[in-house]
């Protein structure tokens, strides 16, 4: 859970300024970058294994939590390598997730887990990195995402453009990794403009606030 510490660690400091809080974050920042290896991998999966289970699910987190770190970042030079080691991770995942046609792994099919909605949630944090780059090759593996439609049965972005099937209807139905993947969208949506996707999202909240609100959230 790294990842989902420093995102929120980053959006305390970033109302509190607490310089012991911002001491901690610098400090597992360069703690986890000398843990990349030579291929720019961030897992804890070896490479027989790599790319199942929640393998993409902890990459995307690595992803986030360095891109949320970024933001409140004070070292140009902490924030020129961290940029790098975001790249080279990414690219890593390019090289080996996309078009089955490409001898490359399916998204939706990179995981046992939810028809692929874990790891299809990689989508934030890579439309972030080509915001923070301007790098087409990023924008393109978010339109791939995009167009595999978060599970391999089914395409819950489309299910929910559509607006006439509740989020608990979807083919899958796990909550978190569901809204991982809306939150994806919608930063397509911001860099794209295609208005699809912000009536899709638009949907979504809507359909999931009408069926799917509980008394625990």
């Amino acid at each position: 859970y790294w990842g989902k510490l420093m995102r929120g660690a980053s959006f305390v400091y970033g109302c509190t300024q607490d310089a012991a809080l911002y001491a901690v974050m610098e400090d597992t920042v360069r703690d986890l970058l000398g843990t990349q290896d030579a291929e720019g991998r961030f897992s804890t999966y070896s490479k027989e294994v790599e790319f199942h289970g929640w393998d993409i699910w902890g990459r995307k987190y690595i992803l986030l939590g360095l891109q949320y770190f970024l933001e409140v970042c004070r070292d140009e030079a902490l924030k020129a390598q961290i940029l790098s080691a975001l790249e080279r991770h990414a690219d890593y995942i390019l090289a080996h997730i996309g078009p089955a046609e490409e001898g490359k792994l399916e998204i939706n099919l990179a995981t046992d887990h939810w028809l692929g909605l874990n790891s299809s949630s990689l989508l934030e944090p890579i439309v972030r990195l080509y915001s923070l780059t301007g790098k087409a090759r990023y924008l393109e593996f978010a339109d791939y995402i995009v167009g595999r439609g978060g599970v391999s049965q089914g395409n819950v972005f489309e299910l929910a453009y559509a607006g006439r099937l509740y989020p608990y209807q979807y083919p899958a139905t796990k909550a978190y990794e569901m809204m991982s993947c809306f939150e994806g969208l919608l930063e397509y949506y911001r860099v794209t403009g295609l208005e699809k996707w912000r009536v899709a999202v638009e949907n979504f909240a809507r359909l999931t606030a009408q069926s799917d609100i509980t008394l625990i959230g």
